[in-house]
């Protein structure tokens, strides 16, 4: 049986030769994904030219009148833990990405644990900026999923990533002290 052996030339070559091969399927690997077509664009139809016209007496469009903005919640925190603060002195708070299995798993221990502890359980899901902005400017930067313990007035007392039943209801009971 006879080996055969590759001069040290060769041997940069080929090692040279898979790393451009790596490289390239890299690269048509991550640009080949590309939105997916919207579809025909219908072309315009053209409208025949009708005179108008001139109107008797110009009229502005009336705005709509303005809604007045809820009051913001005397915690500062979202009306939904808010609520909640006024029922129990403890709040535990999730916020969870919905379809994320491991914050379904952190959903369902936060409120075990809040329901060891005897608090609120409020959940928020990261995609609703409405209920989400609040609770970041009260807490500042959030863990993904997160659990964070409030209590009365709106203060917060602990904020954990990942977490268990039985830390969840540790901290909800230190909160009630």
């Amino acid at each position: 049986m006879t080996v055969a052996t590759l001069s040290p030339p060769i041997r940069v070559a080929v090692v040279v030769g898979l790393v451009a091969a790596t490289g390239l399927a890299a690269v048509f690997f991550l640009l080949g994904r590309t939105a997916p077509e919207a579809g025909p664009v219908a072309a315009p139809v053209a409208r025949p030219a009708t005179p108008t016209a001139p109107k008797a007496t110009p009229t502005t469009p009336k705005p709509a009148p303005a809604r007045a903005a809820a009051p913001a919640p005397k915690s500062g925190l979202p009306l939904p833990v808010d609520r909640a603060l006024r029922q129990r002195k403890v709040v535990v708070i999730n916020v969870y990405l919905p379809g994320s299995a491991v914050d379904a798993l952190v959903r369902a221990e936060a409120r075990a644990g809040a329901a060891k502890a005897g608090a609120a359980y409020v959940a928020i899901p990261a995609t609703s900026s409405r209920l989400l902005a609040p609770l970041v400017a009260k807490t500042g930067l959030l863990p993904e999923p997160a659990v964070v313990i409030v209590t009365r007035p709106g203060t917060v007392a602990a904020t954990f990533g990942v977490t268990d039943r039985d830390v969840v209801a540790q901290a909800a009971l230190q909160a009630k002290r």
